[in-house]
């Protein structure tokens, strides 16, 4: 029998996904489209925008994902992979603020190893607000922009500190639908022409304008070296339970201006819930850590330990 040759491989980035049809961008700079290989929906895994992948050519002339290659983190909802900073949006107004969300997001990333980066949007319509945003974040240790898309306001200083900042790494913009994702994205980086709607009247809440998760490759750069920038489906509520490993008692650990006072509550076993003695809480009183964000630990610890009641670190050991 003629000896068989193995199929060349080739890297490749994937750039979006739809009804089994995979974008990838090449080492080369070729954008193909591919399937993935059947092995994959076998072993319940699929490949995701982010993700390093190797394809070969098929004999119909298809290229063919034929494997994933390591991957630094991936997030289930916005679906995505080896994310590297995350930009999280939040409006002032139209839609009003959901911390809840925010955070959540904020917590997927902290577990992850993402940096976060959080966007106040539509400045314009809501000043005071727009800044106590601002302060909350800050407080948290977060950098923080404020932006108006509408009228150009701060788009040229995050603007600076994204070229700065995402070179060489893959980065998503998320958060909830109508916050402005797409127009400030735009903004940014016109050539990409992203897709944007008007928030409905009726509800206060934007339509879904973006329907996949897409990568964006940034001009001139090649695929592993350079910048991508992910723009992500708009979504009312992101739920931590996506995440199967996440137990409660490692909440704590995901709100960074909580680590200071770890080691000085009265009791070691302290949630941080209501506690008597509890440093936490009283930073929260002094007004070192917002109120906000306490009450959205509140609802995330509550949540997780509901959810998987009798799983601690020590479980999973």
């Amino acid at each position: 029998m003629p000896e068989q040759t193995e199929k060349k491989k080739i890297k490749a980035k994937v750039l979006s996904g739809v009804g089994g049809l995979y974008r990838v961008l090449t080492e080369n700079g070729e954008t193909l489209e591919c399937r993935a290989r059947g092995s994959f929906r076998h072993s319940g895994i699929s490949p995701y925008p982010g993700d390093n992948v190797l394809v070969t050519e098929e004999g119909t002339g298809m290229c063919a994902i034929c494997e994933i290659l390591d991957r630094k983190n991936i997030f289930e909802r916005p679906p995505a992979a080896n994310i590297d900073k995350l930009f999280i949006t939040v409006a002032a107004a139209s839609p009003s603020p959901a911390y809840i969300t925010v955070d959540k997001l904020l917590c997927a990333a902290e577990y992850y190893g993402a940096e976060s980066v959080i966007l106040v949007t539509k400045s314009d319509l809501d000043r005071e607000k727009a800044r106590e945003i601002e302060d909350i974040y800050l407080k948290s240790g977060y950098t923080v922009f404020v932006t108006s898309s509408l009228k150009g306001e701060g788009v040229e200083e995050l603007k600076r500190f994204v070229y700065d900042e995402i070179r060489g790494c893959t980065a998503a913009f998320a958060g909830e639908s109508g916050v402005g994702k797409s127009s400030l994205m735009n903004a940014l980086f016109p050539d990409l022409k992203l897709q944007t709607g008007e928030v409905s009247r009726k509800i206060a809440r934007g339509r879904h304008t973006t329907r996949a998760v897409t990568l964006y490759p940034l001009d001139s750069v090649s695929a592993f070296t350079g910048a991508f920038l992910a723009d992500t489906p708009g979504f009312g509520i992101f739920e931590l339970s996506s995440i199967d490993k996440l137990v409660y008692d490692e909440v704590p650990e995901l709100f960074p201006e909580f680590s200071r006072y770890f080691n000085t509550c009265k009791y070691r076993k302290c949630t941080h819930l209501r506690e008597e003695g509890c440093e936490v809480l009283s930073a929260v009183a002094k007004g070192d850590i917002a109120v906000e964000r306490h009450d959205s630990y509140v609802k995330i610890y509550e949540e997780i330990k509901a959810l998987r009641p009798w799983q601690t670190k020590k479980t999973q050991k």
